[in-house]
């Protein structure tokens, strides 16, 4: 299934354990940690230092710090010529955190390419839930009257917003999410977007790809600063600007 370096794989979560070293992956993809449980305080010890868990397979987590990441600086995402129109003409209403199961659930039907059914798993999902519970995880959601037509998600860690997953019902919608995100971010004080592996939609918005070792310079730099209070509220409508 994966090819293989001479580094052992952790096993966390269990007991007293150890962030691993993101550099000690034991494959060529990045595979560094397996567990048989998901916390959200796994989320908060191990996302800081660019390990992501990727899926679950028979009730096993596989963590993953890939050699190449895709990041997006919240200031520098990127408004094509064909976006303009969505955002100028005011078609579709932009909101944080109204819908938050909702956007999980139109996640989880999104098909990754080779990969059978979805990873966000019932384990994930209640993960999820949890950290948004507690502050941590938010939506982004794209409406087209009261129909819910796109959205992403993710997890707060300091500075940083780490992107889960996006979805889109009408053309550009997940885009459109994408957009805003970012820009409400920005004025939170987030500094960057963390996409985990890359993908060229996600480059035509602006991100840029990575090696390791200079990902977690800004994830040591910005992962630790406190930015988004745990007690934003829900937000009915952010105006996304040109």
């Amino acid at each position: 299934m994966f090819s293989s370096t001479n580094n052992p794989l952790y096993f966390i979560g269990q007991g007293d354990w150890e962030v691993p070293d993101p550099n000690d992956v034991s494959n060529d993809e990045g595979l560094i940690a397996l567990s048989w449980e998901l916390s959200p305080q796994m989320y908060d010890r191990l996302y800081p230092s660019g390990i992501f868990p990727w899926f679950e397979q028979e009730g096993v987590v596989f963590w993953f710090s890939p050699e190449v990441r895709s990041i997006t600086a919240t200031d520098q995402v990127k408004i094509s010529k064909s976006m303009r129109p969505y955002i100028n003409g005011r078609k579709w209403r932009f909101t944080v955190n109204t819908a938050f199961e909702q956007v999980l659930e139109k996640c989880s039907a999104v098909e990754r390419p080779g990969q059978a059914g979805t990873w966000i798993t019932e384990k994930f999902r209640e993960n999820f839930i949890a950290l948004h519970e507690d502050g941590k995880g938010f939506s982004f959601e794209v409406w087209d009257g009261q129909e819910l037509v796109g959205g992403t998600f993710g997890v707060i860690t300091g500075a940083i917003f780490v992107g889960e997953s996006m979805f889109h019902t009408q053309a550009n919608a997940s885009k459109y999410a994408y957009i805003g995100m970012c820009q409400y971010l920005e004025a939170q004080g987030v500094v960057a977007v963390d996409n985990q592996l890359p993908t060229e939609h996600l480059d035509s918005l602006g991100a840029v790809n990575m090696e390791r070792e200079e990902f977690l310079e800004i994830m040591h730099h910005h992962a630790g600063l406190a930015v988004l209070d745990v007690e934003v509220p829900s937000t009915e409508h952010f105006r996304l600007s040109l």
